[in-house]
């Protein structure tokens, strides 16, 4: 390989995903999270790996995205857990996407669109247990207009959730109660909703138990989870790019934009065609390391919007077309969040359209995605 393109490991996604299956309760449904191109790794291909392997759910964040899953499967549940505007509503309708919904104005909007096209809409109720991001609020507020809800006859509510906030258990269960209180309340009240859902990656993996129908996973599936995990967890990820140019330069010649590294030493210098505008972020200009032939060289100079340097003095036999991984499988992707001063999750979707996706399945490059030039053939995937 020459350049740099993102390999996506589908026996790492699948490990993952039978691993956790494994480890929840029967009982419980995975809804696999894609949203933002499925953390980078190329929506629709995640997409289809995870209804072969037997997901429940497709969670994702716009209608957008819900719309572009629908393109490749045809009976897959999709649910959309962010807002979605009325204006889209008959993209809703007519893709058959599951929303989210928390203003009784909104629901009887929903139920309008949906009765033109005779087509009962799937809905799932949002509860804000202390998140403070989107949801209802008052328990009193959600069944007086559930109970209105149960009146549209184009409506059905299947589903209800939170989101835990997972600032420490104590946090945590204070909001399982207070969701697990509205929960209770609605049976007084007469009104099932068939699907309760609160767990992300990390509360699914710290809370299995937890009494309700469903979980919402993304990062784990992608082989990552910042609590312990009783199995081991596969990065699907790889970020590779290889080696455009050596050079060498001469004491007190320095490195990219403004000088900022000046060579103490004569110093050979590798250039790499990866920049910010892949995804590499422009903070890792320093304390930024690469993997070259299993051995460790650090990024140099301000990283370009689409090149970047790299020291490797003292390396033995580099040459150009030498592949250099930037985090996956090798290097850690949690060590370059660190230096980088963000996430995991920030890094994997940060990775850029100008990227090529290689789907590499028993070890071979079943097919290529590429943003720019045609998405390719997807292949077995």
């Amino acid at each position: 390989m020459f350049g740099t393109a993102a390999e996506i490991n589908l026996d790492a996604l699948k490990e993952n995903f039978i691993n956790i299956r494994n480890f929840l309760p029967e009982r419980v449904k995975i809804a696999g999270v894609i949203k933002a191109n499925a953390y980078g790794h190329d929506l629709k291909t995640i997409a289809k790996a995870l209804a072969s392997y037997g997901v429940d759910y497709i969670a994702v964040a716009n209608i957008r995205e819900a719309v572009a899953v629908r393109r490749v499967l045809n009976e897959m549940p999709i649910l959309v857990m962010g807002y979605t505007a009325p204006e889209d509503y008959d993209k809703a309708v007519k893709n058959t996407i599951t929303l989210t919904m928390f203003r009784l104005e909104d629901l009887r909007a929903l139920n309008l669109n949906a009765s033109y096209d005779n087509a009962v809409m799937k809905v799932h109720i949002k509860y804000d247990t202390g998140f403070n991001r989107l949801g209802y609020k008052d328990e009193a507020t959600v069944i007086s207009d559930l109970k209105q809800v149960l009146q549209l006859e184009w409506l059905s509510i299947e589903g209800i959730f939170t989101h835990l906030a997972l600032k420490d258990a104590d946090s945590d269960t204070q909001q399982m109660k207070k969701f697990d209180a509205l929960i209770k309340q609605l049976k007084l009240e007469g009104i099932h909703i068939p699907i309760a859902h609160a767990c992300d990656s990390i509360g699914a993996m710290i809370y299995p138990d937890a009494p309700y129908q469903m979980v919402r996973l993304g990062a784990a599936l992608y082989g990552y989870c910042s609590r312990p995990v009783p199995f081991k967890l596969r990065p699907v990820m790889s970020l590779k790019t290889s080696v455009s140019h050596l050079k060498w330069i001469e004491p007190g010649e320095s490195v990219s934009y403004d000088g900022l590294f000046t060579a103490d030493s004569r110093a050979l210098i590798a250039t790499l065609p990866i920049g910010y505008a892949d995804g590499l972020p422009r903070n890792l200009s320093k304390g930024g390391v690469v993997l070259i032939q299993e051995k460790i060289y650090p990024i140099v100079g301000l990283i370009c919007m689409d090149q970047c340097m790299v020291d490797v003095t003292g390396a033995a036999n580099i040459q150009i077309g030498d592949s250099v991984e930037l985090f996956g499988e090798a290097a850690s992707l949690s060590d370059v969040a660190v230096m980088a001063g963000t996430n995991r999750n920030e890094l994997l979707s940060r990775v850029a359209m100008r990227v090529p996706r290689r789907i590499v399945q028993d070890g071979e490059v079943i097919a290529t995605v590429d943003y720019l030039l045609g998405e390719g053939d997807y292949g077995n995937c």
